[in-house]
């Protein structure tokens, strides 16, 4: 994995991890890998894996159930979806928006090229 400068692997890391319980590749109720695993996985020190867990395991996005390992949390998938559309809608969609106007893009080109995208999914 390429690890951008920008923000702290650990982050990073946990980014990845709730990336994929949002698309649910990771279920929720379902065992995540061992954090020695991830750190191998990863070519991370395991240090740097555990404090990813420990950061979803504040945000109860993951449980840690003691001598059995860590899980998703029943209703992280939707807690994660919540927190993401809620920093797309205040923080990524602003930036759209302003980079639209200053290339002369109307909402209404906006709104035609997201109906095209729709149809073509």
């Amino acid at each position: 994995m390429d690890w951008r400068p920008d923000q702290p692997i650990y982050r990073q890391i946990a980014d990845v991890i709730a990336s994929r319980i949002v698309d649910a590749s990771l279920r929720e109720g379902t065992s995540i890998p061992s954090v020695r695993q991830l750190a191998s996985d990863f070519r991370v020190n395991h240090l740097t894996v555990n404090k990813a867990y420990q950061s979803l395991i504040e945000d109860e996005v993951l449980c840690s159930k003691r001598g059995v390992g860590v899980f998703v949390c029943e209703g992280a998938q939707a807690k994660l979806r919540k927190s993401l559309q809620h920093h797309f809608f205040d923080i990524e969609l602003p930036r759209v928006y302003d980079k639209a106007l200053r290339l002369g893009i109307s909402s209404t080109q906006l709104c035609d090229r997201f109906a095209q995208w729709e149809q073509e999914q």
